[in-house]
């Protein structure tokens, strides 16, 4: 037997034995590519479950990103540096405000947030800042966030008072919390407002 066959054989068997580990690793699947090239199976993973990559065994975990600088907690008086009061000029030089989402006919207007965060600032015909809504990312200093099951709320703030549509929160800087639900089992929009803002519930 040559040299050189001696290391195609062996070459053979290493390749082999790395398909076998991946194909055998628990909690991972194959998939064929979708295109024309010869790109090799890809391991998936869910939850935390181990993944083979590139040889490298390592853990994989669904988590939410976070961008520096944008803010993490919207608090009683606004989240980061907007604050409900602002006008309209104030929040827009923030640069985490778009365009308006709103139709031109609505009294208020809805600007959405800039990603990572997901929500809108709402102001009122005098173009100040009266509402603060939140459907992803930061959360309330006492730890409520979307996600929450809604009996979170009254255990957080025994004060709240339960509506249709969830709870509201009144707080003691003429501003209250909303958090509500479009299912009941889990907070999809949470909320800081003035106190008797007419934009919305």
């Amino acid at each position: 037997m040559t040299p050189q066959r001696t290391t195609l054989r062996r070459t053979t068997t290493l390749a082999a034995l790395l398909v076998t580990a991946i194909a055998c690793a628990p909690g991972t699947s194959t998939s064929a590519p979708t295109s024309g090239t010869d790109a090799a199976p890809a391991a998936t993973t869910t939850g935390s479950a181990t993944g083979i990559a590139t040889g490298v065994t390592a853990a994989s975990t669904v988590t939410e990103t976070v961008v520096a600088g944008a803010p993490t907690v919207l608090d009683h008086e606004g989240l980061g540096p907007i604050r409900l009061g602002d006008t309209f000029a104030e929040v827009e030089a923030t640069g985490l405000i778009g365009g308006r989402s709103s139709p031109a006919t609505h009294p208020c207007a809805y600007h959405d947030f800039v990603l990572p965060l997901r929500g809108s600032v709402v102001f009122d015909q005098s173009r100040t800042a009266v509402s603060i809504i939140i459907t992803r990312g930061p959360g309330t200093p006492e730890g409520l966030r979307n996600g929450d099951e809604p009996a979170r709320v009254p255990e957080l703030y025994p004060s709240a008072v339960a509506n249709e549509y969830g709870h509201k929160v009144a707080l003691d800087t003429g501003n209250e919390y909303s958090a509500y639900s479009i299912d009941g089992t889990v907070i999809t929009s949470l909320g800081l407002s003035r106190i008797g803002q007419t934009c919305h519930e």
